[in-house]
């Protein structure tokens, strides 16, 4: 099965997968990739903001003559950011630490060195 490159997987999260009117450059989502450090999915929610800024300051529909265009609005694709968002803070936060057989006697020991919350 062949493997896509990380542009294309970009694109793939962000919904921006028609070739001929994609709504950011490969140079664009390559510069994102970059800033991220090559994290596909932050790069993901970097795009998807940048979609969103371009969105927001256009019209959601228009029409000229028999001719009209529809585009996502910017409530579909804030709950898509909100899922990549997500995505990327599960990632991050999957470690949890814990200690076993610290030694102490008593709970307040740990309050002592964790604090009391």
């Amino acid at each position: 099965m062949p493997t896509m490159n990380d542009i294309d997987q970009v694109r793939l999260y962000i919904g921006d997968t028609d070739p001929d009117e994609p709504y950011l450059s490969d140079d664009s989502i390559a510069f994102l990739l970059s800033e991220a450090g090559n994290d596909v999915l932050q790069a993901s929610v970097d795009c998807l903001e940048v979609i969103i800024n371009q969105i927001a300051l256009t019209p959601t529909r228009w029409e000229i003559g028999d001719a009209s265009e529809t585009r996502a609005t910017v409530e579909d694709l804030e709950r898509r950011l909100q899922d990549l968002r997500i995505k990327v803070n599960t990632r991050k936060n999957k470690a949890v630490p814990i200690i076993l057989h610290s030694g102490r006697k008593d709970w307040c020991e740990f309050e002592k060195i964790f604090g009391d919350h």
